[in-house]
């Protein structure tokens, strides 16, 4: 009976454990360009990065799950909304960091 206990208390923690929330943030590294309104998915990264900022760290609870960044790209006084053409995964106790360069390949989903 007692090691049937300590089984059971095991396996919970075990359980608890693999459900632990991922966690992603985003690091604009695009040259002479602001970005707004980030966000993955649904989730929200960050209103502003300048170049070479990185977001907060943002815990995401419902994964797995594959979305696109979808951001305001602003230089020059004009602005464009993008999103990447790669889906990035997150999934349980990952912690996610998505790099967007000069050469990240976006398109704007509206054209």
């Amino acid at each position: 009976m007692k090691t049937t206990k300590i089984v059971i208390v095991i396996l919970l923690v075990a359980l608890m454990q693999s459900c632990k929330p991922g966690k992603i943030r985003v690091q604009n590294n695009i040259s002479q360009v602001v970005i707004t309104n980030v966000q993955w998915g649904d989730t929200y990264l960050a209103y502003e990065l300048l170049p070479g900022e990185t977001s907060s760290k943002q815990k995401v609870s419902d994964v797995p799950e594959s979305n696109k960044i979808r951001f305001v790209m602003q230089a020059n006084s004009q602005s464009i909304y993008l999103e990447t053409e790669e889906l990035y995964h997150l999934d349980h106790d990952d912690d996610l960091l998505i790099v967007l360069t000069d050469s990240t390949p976006v398109k704007n989903p509206n054209e």
